[in-house]
């Protein structure tokens, strides 16, 4: 079984940089746990759960052009083992694609390989486009006992 999908689908994409691969690390992106340095505290509900605090969110880089990004690391367990302790907490790639999409100061996300040095940007604009819902809608269902 591989232990790094997201980063073997990364590595794939910077050899072919195809549309169809840059497809493929998205999709695995949003269905995955993706390792984020935190910033802020995290408070404990009235249930003692914990929860976000005011001030709470994911770090940001700005590296390479100077626009912040969310940090963001793929295969966190395998991350972990190959580069050490570069962030503290894991979040689904859905919610960082909405937090990219949403906030006003961030220019998308910054994907590090947990396998090698490859980074790939999800820029806000994509964020958006792979939440939104499918341009055509789906058509219902007919059942064969209802024909009309």
């Amino acid at each position: 079984m591989n232990n790094s999908p997201l980063s073997d689908t990364m590595a794939e994409h910077a050899a072919t940089k195809s549309p169809e691969s840059y497809e493929r690390f998205l999709a695995l992106f949003r269905a995955s746990t993706i390792g984020i340095a935190t910033t802020g505290t995290p408070i404990r509900d009235a249930d003692g759960n914990l929860t976000t605090g005011h001030g709470f969110g994911a770090g940001r880089t700005t590296h390479g052009d100077g626009q912040p990004r969310i940090l963001a690391f793929a295969d966190p367990e395998v991350a972990l083992r190959n580069f050490g302790p570069r962030f503290n907490a894991g979040v689904s790639g859905a919610v960082l694609l909405q937090m990219a999409a949403t906030d006003d100061g961030c220019a998308g996300i910054l994907v590090n390989s947990a396998i090698a040095e490859i980074s790939l940007v999800i820029s806000k604009s994509t964020a958006r486009s792979v939440l939104a819902p499918d341009a055509e809608p789906a058509q219902p269902k007919r059942h064969w006992w209802n024909r009309r």
